[in-house]
């Protein structure tokens, strides 16, 4: 029996191991987080037109520290009993850390303002290479690679990090800031943008090792905004490394993590 129900939208703030998983977004014929949040939420609001949408696509393999989408539901429970009664439901790999009531026309990704990702390369093999970070053998050139970071700080036209059937639409991103720090086993890359292109950071990582490798220079790099080129889609780093950090809605909150992250930098 259908469920009679007002439907109510909330917020959702989640974390995933996306290793298993064939990214976020609902295939018929693959594990992915949005369907597994699907069809949790169809069989505890017994609601089969459930509608939950994310702030952006992540790819197979892929993680997430600070997810944010967006459930339209039939319900009387409240968030607190949604939290728990779904992540009791839920795969271990996937945690909801909030349930929020939203406004009825709250839109994950259409209203987020800015996005942050964090990419990790190992220094050294580690038991958890395959599916927490990029292990890179060889010794990277980390002063060339930050140089060459802050070459795709603005506004840009991406094109050469782009996949074919995003040609269609506009390749141009902009990049608030971007961020290199090294330790003494691992290499983070923080890179905020206002949205990023299917496989775009993958592809800024890959670019930036061989820079650290000494086979790119930055001035290639550069060039990569002049003349399209397929080298960028050559280099594609592993999906394990890569992290959705963070979505952003609010104005100051942005301006906040931004104002941080330029004092580290």
């Amino acid at each position: 029996m259908k469920n009679s129900l007002p439907r109510k939208r909330f917020k959702l703030t989640m974390e995933y191991d996306g290793t298993r998983f064939s990214g976020w977004q609902k295939q018929n014929d693959a594990r992915t987080i949005q369907g597994s949040l699907l069809e949790v939420g169809a069989a505890l609001f017994n609601d089969p037109e459930i509608d939950i949408q994310g702030n952006g696509r992540t790819d197979a393999g892929v993680h997430a520290l600070q997810y944010v989408a967006h459930m339209e539901t039939t319900t009387s429970l409240p968030p607190a009993a949604i939290l728990t009664e779904m992540n009791e439901l839920l795969p271990t790999n996937i945690v909801l850390l909030g349930v929020e009531p939203c406004h009825p026309q709250f839109h994950a990704r259409h209203h987020c303002i800015g996005r942050s990702y964090l990419y990790q390369i190992a220094k050294r093999k580690t038991a958890f290479q395959r599916r927490y970070v990029w292990w890179v053998r060889d010794q990277l050139d980390t002063l060339a690679m930050a140089e060459t970071l802050q070459l795709f700080v603005g506004m840009h036209d991406f094109v050469s990090f782009a996949e074919k059937q995003e040609l269609k639409k506009s390749t141009k991103v902009m990049i608030n800031a971007a961020l290199l720090k090294e330790t003494e086993d691992l290499i983070t890359i923080r890179i905020v943008g206002s949205h990023f292109l299917w496989k775009m950071i993958r592809r800024l990582a890959g670019i930036l090792v061989e820079v650290g490798r000494h086979h790119l220079t930055p001035a290639e790099v550069g060039a990569f905004f002049e003349q399209p080129s397929d080298i960028p889609s050559r280099f594609t780093a592993s999906p394990s490394g890569l992290f959705f950090e963070r979505a952003f809605y609010v104005e100051a909150e942005f301006e906040a993590f931004l104002s941080k992250i330029s004092q580290q930098s």
